[in-house]
């Protein structure tokens, strides 16, 4: 079974740092496996939304829990 979860950081300054993204998606995954065993699926990244601080991208990742 495929879950997913979207993620960004927060709203306001700093929101647009894709490198920073990247570490708090990274740092999700890291979490969620400390929780039990998964498979990462697939990431998807999406730079659609802008708000007054600018862009505001966000990724969304699909994993299974095994067992």
């Amino acid at each position: 079974m495929c879950n997913y979860y979207s993620i960004g950081l927060p709203l306001g300054e700093g929101q647009g740092d894709v490198a920073a993204l990247l570490r708090h998606v990274a740092d999700s995954i890291d979490a969620l496996r400390a929780d039990g065993s998964v498979e990462i699926l697939g990431l998807n990244y999406s730079a659609g939304e802008v708000n007054e601080f600018g862009e505001w991208p966000r990724m969304v990742v699909f994993y299974a829990v095994e067992g």
